[in-house]
């Protein structure tokens, strides 16, 4: 019995002198390999073997513990040194258990925490191997994990999340103080964007190993373990929410949201954090909340998606400018309910992040009222005491609280002159985001579709002026989206955040559908219409390179395009009486509902197989066939494997039940 349990004792029953100080303290039978047990080999855990008299009486003085040794100064380098021989020996150690998988050397974590970055052994036993398997159960090599972090800085921090002061992430991980499931997300977050040779042809296998290492990690070493939840398990949850829901694990990504808002609450979060921590560290923790905020009120936008974290139970002040944050100091700022009261007085003008933050408020009202609101509105749209109004009404905050509506963002650039810096870069990419999240409102609450559904109840009572008038603000407002979008582009920012797809999704669907309104298309403004809605086509296939999402909303937006025809009626005041087909309305509704929209569009198609007749199939239209009679898209034509990442190729079984937090595949995973 023993001998089909221990396999490597070779048959016998092998009595060791003594237990390393893991297997001790689980209780766990081991065998006494050095310097690393099987078991601690197995579980890529630190092996410690304590001096043997502090175990075993013994006629020799006790050494010092650990804690002595590591204390004194002159002996922490000596350490640092043996542990890396040591991590060496034990990977060489188990490099024949391993050869067949050829992958590269283990960059071992000990515990939770992330291995050192400054070992001058590092560059040397870390070479690249080409077209090597890579272990995503361990961290790449340092020269290639630095290059990753350089790109989340670049792609990805404050774009619009923002939960790090640089300078301070980039000295945690140096020092090894960084939790390993906090470092596994921010790889799975940027790896998407990395240039690095490493990564060629396996970025996307990449971010989503990272992610389901991360997020085993968070289950392992943080939500089983008491007491040991912290803001980077926030964080960390929040960064793996991002990347399930995007690659269109929606149930996925909804449950890690809502992980993350109630983990936020437990530790209070939603209140201002304590003194005694230091200024950044304090900010690290309001941005955390917002940022948990934020993702919570983008991905509720679609039925049956209420929110999690309510305004009124958030205290904590809004985020200071990024200069601040950056110098480590403090500065007081509104709260978000003194910044959506038209009476307050402001202490500063909010920064830019602040802004986004109030314009994900408004967003998440929006969407309640789109979404959420089953029952037939009592009052209607038009009446200045309708809920249609009051957004509105708060809509206009954005505009008395920011400057860039009044201007191109080329003369913001050309204003801010020699002192442009990266956070100045950051603070305007900020404001950016949130005057695209002001448009989309816009497109939202006069989306044709919406508007009939809101008249509907009232029938003849509903002025004629109401839809045409709303049909007119929702065509200019998908226009200024994308011109906002375009100037940005021209002006050298990088358009690359995951949320801009559906709102180029959603502004794209708007121009499909004015494009047949015949009571205005003249053969010019018609022209016009369609030169948008290939711009919003073009903008999908370029976010496509990095988002799966944005790939199968361009899928979904040439398949719509090639049936809005249909959907004239929704423009026509004179039909808002009419009933809509049930098909037609689940393809209206699909277009808006940000969870349908970006799954994928063959497993889930736009069109019921039933309620249409004589409409092309879904698998007939694919990006770039030239729907629009233009020469087929850049990025099938550079990217040509690119579709073949869209659908992931394996299904999930028992083990990613509990991994994905997932109640079973839901036809998006």
């Amino acid at each position: 019995m023993y001998m089909a349990l221990e396999p490597l004792h070779g048959g016998s029953i092998k009595r060791i002198r003594q237990a390393c100080a893991n297997c001790r303290h689980k209780k766990t039978k081991c065998s006494g390999e050095r310097p690393i047990c099987f078991h601690c080999r197995r579980n890529r855990l630190a092996c410690v073997y304590e001096a043997y008299s502090t175990t075993v009486g013994d006629a020799n003085p006790p050494a010092p513990p650990p804690s002595a040794i590591a204390n004194n100064p002159n002996n922490a380098e000596l350490l640092q040194r043996i542990s890396t021989i040591e991590s060496r020996l034990a990977e060489l150690s188990g490099r024949t258990a391993r050869s067949n998988e050829n992958d590269f050397p283990d960059f071992t974590i000990s515990g939770e925490h992330s291995p050192p970055l400054n070992n001058a052994t590092d560059a040397g036993v870390f070479s690249t191997i080409p077209n090597s398997p890579i272990d995503y159960s361990s961290f790449p090599p340092p020269p290639v994990l630095r290059s990753v972090i350089d790109t989340y800085f670049d792609h990805v921090h404050n774009k619009p999340y923002s939960y790090f002061q640089e300078a301070s992430f980039r000295q945690k991980l140096e020092a090894n103080s960084l939790p390993r499931c906090l470092v596994l997300a921010v790889l799975s977050s940027s790896v998407r964007f990395s240039t690095h040779e490493y990564y060629v042809g396996k970025k996307h296998e990449a971010s989503e190993k990272y992610s389901r290492e991360s997020w085993l990690s968070v289950l392992t070493e943080h939500l089983t373990v008491e007491d040991s939840l912290n803001v980077h398990v926030v964080q960390t949850v929040n960064l793996l929410a991002i990347v399930d829901y995007t690659a269109g694990r929606v149930s996925s990504g909804w449950l890690k949201i809502g992980l993350a808002a109630r983990i936020s609450q437990d530790l209070h979060l939603m209140t201002e954090p304590d003194k005694w921590l230091s200024y950044a560290e304090q900010e690290e923790q309001r941005r955390a909340f917002w940022s948990a905020y934020l993702v919570d009120k983008l991905i509720s936008c679609g039925r049956s998606r209420p929110l999690v974290i309510m305004d009124e139970d958030c205290t904590v002040q809004l985020p200071c400018d990024e200069q601040t944050f950056s110098r480590g100091e403090w500065k007081k700022t509104n709260t978000l309910d003194q910044l959506l009261n038209w009476k307050t007085e402001l202490i500063e003008s909010p920064s830019g992040f602040a802004l986004v933050i109030l314009m994900a408020s408004i967003f998440g009202r929006c969407t309640r009222y789109v979404h959420q609101n089953q029952k037939p509105d009592e009052i209607p749209p038009w009446d200045t005491k309708s809920e249609f109004a009051a957004i509105n009404s708060s809509l206009l905050l954005l505009e008395s609280y920011s400057k860039i509506g009044t201007q191109p963002i080329s003369e913001t650039i050309q204003q801010a002159g020699q002192s442009y810096t990266n956070v100045d870069g950051q603070q305007i990419g900020h404001s950016i985001f949130a005057h695209t999240l002001f448009h989309l409102c816009h497109c939202l609450l006069n989306h044709p579709f919406l508007v009939r559904l809101r008249l509907k109840p009232f029938g003849s009572k509903a002025p004629p002026s109401f839809p045409a008038r709303a049909l007119q603000v929702g065509c200019d407002h998908a226009k200024q989206l994308m011109d906002l979008l375009l100037d940005a582009t021209e002006s050298g920012y990088r358009i690359e955040s995951s949320f801009y797809a559906y709102c180029i999704a959603v502004a794209g669907g708007i121009h499909s559908l004015a494009s047949h309104f015949e009571h205005q298309s003249t053969a010019r403004r018609q022209s016009g219409i369609l030169h948008y809605f290939s711009r919003s086509l073009d903008a999908l296939e370029r976010l496509a390179n990095f988002w799966v999402h944005a790939a199968n909303m361009a899928v979904r937006l040439r398949e719509f395009h090639g049936i809005s025809h249909r959907f004239a009626s929704l423009l026509d005041p004179m039909c808002l009486t009419d009933n809509l087909d049930p098909a037609c309305e689940q393809i209206c509704w699909s277009m808006i509902d940000y969870a349908i929209l970006g799954a994928d569009p063959y497993k889930k198609p736009l069109m019921p197989r039933t309620g249409i007749s004589n409409l092309p199939s879904p698998s007939s239209w694919d990006l770039g066939s030239g729907v629009l009679g233009t020469e087929p898209s850049r990025f099938e034509a550079t990217n040509p494997d690119i579709f073949s990442g869209l659908t992931p190729t394996m299904r999930l079984n028992e083990a990613e039940y509990l991994l994905n937090c997932s109640p079973g595949t839901d036809g998006l995973a």
